[in-house]
């Protein structure tokens, strides 16, 4: 199948961070959620590879097809708490590129992959803003602010799920 690559929006860092927030409050996520409950919940479903192999064809992706269906995929090799992380991230490309995408190509799935190209800008910047999406959604700044300087970044990690390095990333992006 033809697939159409998301093309990134080009917003902010903090704009980015602003709409994961809303998104976030507007499908009622809960702060530690089952992310596999979650994506259930979107009309989506998780679908785990037993390797990861050069050649795999969606390592760690999302398809979304045409009808707003959506399917993302996870090697069996990580953890639990990456693997929150990278279904957030993927769920950023469903909401931030995916609109853009069906208005454009009403007709054509979106797959969002993690091979990206050597010098391909603008799937890189796609990345980047999935990233940013990410670690708003489940780390939504004012709660990361009121837990990061009380509980540490171990306890902060385990109570949204995500690994140290991603609090620690989180803590660092809002200057904690």
């Amino acid at each position: 199948m033809n697939f159409i690559k998301p093309s990134p929006l080009g917003a902010s860092k903090a704009a980015v961070y602003r709409f994961a927030e809303e998104v976030s409050k507007h499908v009622k996520y809960e702060i530690g959620e089952d992310m596999r409950a979650f994506v259930s919940r979107l009309g989506g479903w998780i679908s785990f590879h037993d390797e990861v192999r050069p050649d795999d064809d969606f390592p760690e992706s999302i398809v979304v097809q045409p009808s707003g269906e959506f399917q993302i995929f996870l090697p069996t090799v990580t953890t639990s708490e990456r693997d929150r992380f990278t279904i957030a991230h993927e769920l950023g490309h469903f909401f931030l590129h995916y609109p853009q995408i069906k208005r454009e190509h009403p007709d054509r799935p979106m797959a969002a992959t993690r091979q990206v190209q050597p010098g391909d800008l603008n799937q890189q910047r796609a990345e980047w803003e999935a990233n940013w999406f990410a670690a708003a959604f489940l780390m939504p700044e004012q709660d990361f602010r009121e837990s990061y300087p009380i509980m540490g970044p171990i306890d902060t990690a385990a109570k949204f799920g995500v690994s140290q390095s991603a609090a620690e990333v989180r803590a660092n992006t809002l200057g904690l």
